[in-house]
């Protein structure tokens, strides 16, 4: 009986442009995992360093870099989860207003340590519309967080938010604004890519994670100038 014959083996760079790696889906809820424990055990250390050298000048110097670096650290790896292995997100009737407010309040006590002032306005009572409830929260308090970040002691970061009409549809439309979100060179065409905004401390990836989730709602999340020469996050949802 004549041998099998043996079946060609592809070059090494066609072996290489078969991936053998894990979807990020599957990758990226490890990952956090194990982030999330070096943050644990770093926090930990760094909370007994406190106990016992907490009354030092020179000590506590450092630990609050160190904690503020750790805080960084485990935003960036919330962000990180929300992008490589977002959750379902499931429709449902809701009003969008108590939604702002949250993500607003959540935020008042890091604007008034900050000396920025933070303002919620609506433009009349808002309509219903189907939503996720979580999901929206996560992803206004995300640009919330943003905007709060890059605004200096002094300024104002605004939320706005109304009824209006869209292509002949019922809409929600408003905005994010803070004249810190500064516009020199960027290009508006990727401000929404991951990493591409290189803003100080926390946002890698809260435009993107953003944006997803209101176009998952059917929506938009848009970057256009706004006044004061900073950047305005304009949204839509539909009513």
């Amino acid at each position: 009986m004549p041998a099998a014959e043996a079946k060609p083996i592809p070059p090494p760079e066609e072996q290489r442009s078969c991936s053998r790696g894990p979807s990020g889906s599957s990758f990226v809820p490890g990952l956090v995992h194990e982030l999330r424990n070096f943050i644990f055990g770093l926090s930990g250390s760094l909370e007994a360093m406190q106990a016992r050298l907490g009354k030092l000048e020179e000590a506590a110097k450092y630990q609050t870099v160190m904690r503020a670096s750790l805080d960084r650290l485990g935003a960036f790896v919330d962000e990180l989860n929300d992008y490589g292995a977002p959750r379902a997100m499931v429709l449902a009737g809701g009003n969008l207003e108590p939604v702002l407010r949250e993500a607003v309040e959540q935020h008042r006590p890091r604007a008034v340590e900050a000396g920025v002032e933070l303002r919620l306005v609506f433009d009349g009572p808002l309509p219903a519309l189907r939503m996720d409830e979580e999901g929206l929260g996560m992803a206004f308090s995300r640009l919330v967080r943003l905007a709060l970040g890059q605004q200096a002691r002094g300024g104002r970061v605004t939320v706005r938010a109304g009824a209006g009409i869209q292509e002949g549809r019922p809409v929600i439309s408003g905005w994010v604004d803070s004249p810190g979100l500064e516009l020199r060179g960027v290009d508006l065409s990727r401000l929404f890519e991951p990493f591409y905004y290189r803003a100080s401390g926390f946002g890698r990836l809260a435009l993107p994670v953003a944006r997803r989730v209101l176009e998952h709602h059917g929506g938009s999340l848009t970057a256009v100038p706004g006044p004061g020469g900073g950047v305005r996050l304009a949204f839509t949802l539909p009513a």
